[in-house]
């Protein structure tokens, strides 16, 4: 097991040391026993590494599969408290559930998660979001490493060529396909159905040589402040991801939504006009803006009143091979648990759509094949209590063979252009060749 965790933008490496043990949840059932057994293990100063699947999502909002009324609160109308959440906030205040299925409270836990169970499976036939068949509901879609501590340090140096690289890049999705899926999200906004949805596909590929040098050499390549080099026993994880999802230091939660995005160009004046048009443009705006407001009502779930405030909108960032436009959301939340906040925002807005259940219902009927940890959340826990969680995009999944899995997409509104949008795939594809 390895973990490291960069921001290259500081100048900071976080890398995780001493493994202890590996948790997850592979159903519903066992949700609740396994974010209590995350909750415990900090407390009990020890380090973690996270991985959420974007498909939790279904697990924590329910009615994305069986249209039941209501919203992450259970109906409760209080932040967080969804009958999975109040289960595992019981196991981590009484220490228990330290081992994964060992929770103290699994009779509890059970019977709330399967309330929460799916209406419907997905297909034994689908793929399991990184590339190779899965029955249904039994890859795991929370894993969680814990270790003994955490070494600070500098991010990996960039590596002289010995050889490693992305070979046969491929869209699983057909150019015609991905165009329709298009116009039928632009006829469900034009009918009310929902105002914005991310649609997004996978891309198969191989890497040849080995994966930290690619990481390390990409990484060095596309310096962004949320990168993450993990091997977990069964996959290798590559992420480049330019997003946070959510941070907690102290009582703080911040979440930075970045919607919004332009190809960078070779001649300087043509690429700083791409980035003004960005800045400027109505749609990228509205986009922006949409899921600024959708994650503020997901903060005033759990957040003190009155403490949701927008520090930043519309902050345009600079990448290597992208122009991106970011807004910044803070809010006090000092009693709120892990599985409070991922109950309220998981997934991230900016990767769902607005309104969040009618998006990701649609989503689900769309895309060839669940996503997977793209677009779920890769990030670290410290003993303190605080964390960083990225937004899974820009992100690299391999098998052990090498054969992988890259995710792109973007944000489809009613004056979206089909073509542009397919090109926004390709280009968002670019980092791999760096």
């Amino acid at each position: 097991m390895y973990c490291r965790f960069e921001d290259r933008l500081a100048g900071q490496a976080l890398e995780l040391v001493g493994f202890c043990r590996r948790i997850e949840a592979r159903t519903p059932q066992e949700l609740a026993g396994a974010l209590a057994a995350v909750e415990a293990a900090w407390r009990a100063g020890h380090w973690v590494a996270l991985m959420l699947d974007f498909e939790l999502g279904e697990w924590l909002l329910p009615e994305v599969l069986d249209g039941a009324a209501g919203g992450p609160c259970g109906n409760t109308g209080e932040p967080g408290r969804s009958a999975i959440g109040r289960a595992a906030q019981r196991c981590s205040e009484t220490g228990a559930g330290l081992q994964a299925h060992g929770c103290g409270c699994a009779g509890e836990a059970a019977d709330a998660a399967r309330a929460h169970a799916p209406a419907e499976p997905v297909p034994a036939a689908a793929t399991d979001g990184d590339g190779k068949a899965a029955p249904a509901r039994q890859r795991p879609r929370l894993r969680a490493l814990v270790f003994d501590g955490a070494v600070k340090g500098q991010p990996w140096p960039t590596p002289a060529d010995a050889g490693s690289r992305i070979l046969d890049l491929k869209p699983r999705t057909a150019h015609d396909e991905y165009l329709k899926q298009v116009e039928v999200i632009r006829a469900g906004i034009g009918r009310g159905e929902f105002y914005q949805v991310n649609y997004t596909q996978p891309m198969d590929l191989r890497v040849q040589g080995d994966p930290r040098e690619l990481y390390a050499r990409i990484a060095a390549a596309n310096p962004i402040a949320h990168a993450a080099y993990i091997e977990d026993g069964t996959q290798t994880i590559l992420s480049f991801s330019p997003e946070l999802f959510v941070a907690r230091q102290g009582a703080t939660l911040t979440a930075r939504p970045m919607k919004g995005t332009a190809p960078r160009d070779a001649d300087p004046q043509r690429d700083e006009a791409l980035g003004r048009e960005l800045h400027a443009s109505a749609k990228n705006r509205a986009e922006n803006l949409m899921i600024v407001d959708l994650l503020r009502n997901d903060l005033g779930r759990l957040a003190e009143p009155g403490s949701v405030k927008v520090d930043e909108l519309f902050t345009l960032e600079r990448y290597p091979s992208v122009w991106t436009m970011t807004s910044t959301i803070r809010a006090q939340a000092p009693h709120a648990t892990l599985g409070d906040i991922l109950t309220a925002l998981f997934p991230c807005g900016s990767v769902t759509g607005a309104p969040k259940i009618a998006a990701m219902r649609h989503i689900r009927r769309a895309e060839n094949a669940p996503r997977g940890l793209y677009c779920g959340s890769i990030g670290w826990l410290a003993p303190d209590g605080d964390f960083s969680l990225n937004v899974a995009i820009r992100t690299l999944v391999l098998d052990a063979d090498g054969n992988g899995i890259y995710g792109a997409g973007g944000g489809i509104v009613h004056d979206s252009d089909a073509e542009s949008e397919w090109q926004e795939c390709l280009w968002k594809a670019r980092i791999l060749a760096s």
